[in-house]
């Protein structure tokens, strides 16, 4: 049977766990959470990789969950995988129930990976990229092996001021592209648009413009060539980050797909 991973992703690092999956797996689809999506078929296994964004879920990853239908795949595989940089919270936790409420479907399998952390606006980030994505690389090996062998795990929940910091988050996400800033080094190039996994950019005037519906994925603001998108004033002098194995192009590919 087919296997199909659904994936969400802003600066390449849930896209590049998503592929490692596909790699592994016989038959495997990798489809972006960005847009609602129809399963047509029945699949061997059902995976979700996704960033957690202030102790949980992203909120096209909330929106997606809800409105997939899942009915024609009730006996398939289902695990998550949610990669993090500083605290997981409840973003393994908040799948399981979500998958649960929505759907009377039971997540398997559960696990969180830890990444480079990427957060820009309310942190420099270190310099240690190489290091920290070796780490990461070794920590997946025995999560796809997990998966292959269609293991089954305990998903504890956590405690209930991460779910709280989260909805605070969602309720404001979509209108805090109101602080991003574009200065003179802006060319127009248009990668912000091209990377952007909600469609939230326009150019116009050579210059992007915000259309109030971001994820704070911040993908514009780690791929721009010319560091012109920043955060308020907070971000001009941090470094950038985009993971290594995952370019622009390869990014908006799967995303556009």
């Amino acid at each position: 049977m087919e296997n199909i991973v659904f994936y969400f992703s802003g600066t390449g690092n849930s896209l590049k766990v998503a592929k490692s999956f596909s790699k592994e797996l016989e038959n495997c689809e990798i489809i972006s959470m960005t847009k609602p999506y129809i399963l047509t078929k029945q699949y061997d296994s059902i995976g979700f990789v996704y960033p957690t964004y202030f102790w949980g879920l992203p909120k096209r990853v909330i929106e997606f969950i809800e409105n997939v239908n899942l009915d024609n795949n009730r006996n398939a595989y289902f695990y998550s995988v949610t990669t993090y940089g500083g605290d997981v919270g409840n973003a393994v936790y908040q799948m399981y129930k979500l998958l649960h409420k929505k759907h009377g479907i039971k997540l398997n399998y559960g696990q969180k990976l830890q990444m480079f952390s990427n957060y820009i606006i309310m942190y420099d980030m270190s310099e240690k990229i190489d290091e920290i994505t070796k780490n990461s690389n070794e920590k997946l090996v025995p999560i796809i092996e997990a998966i292959k062998a269609k293991r089954n795990n305990n998903i504890n929940k956590l405690t209930n001021i991460f779910g709280f910091v989260n909805k605070s988050f969602i309720k404001k996400v979509s209108t805090m592209d109101k602080n991003f800033t574009v200065n003179d080094n802006c060319t127009g190039c248009g990668i912000c648009k091209e990377v952007c996994p909600v469609k939230n950019i326009e150019v116009e005037n050579n210059e992007p413009q915000y259309s109030h519906h971001c994820e704070q994925c911040l993908a514009c603001i780690q791929f721009c060539p010319q560091k012109a998108i920043n955060y308020k004033n907070v971000t001009q002098n941090r470094k950038r980050y985009t993971n290594p194995e995952i370019n622009y192009k390869e990014l908006s590919k799967y995303n556009n797909k």
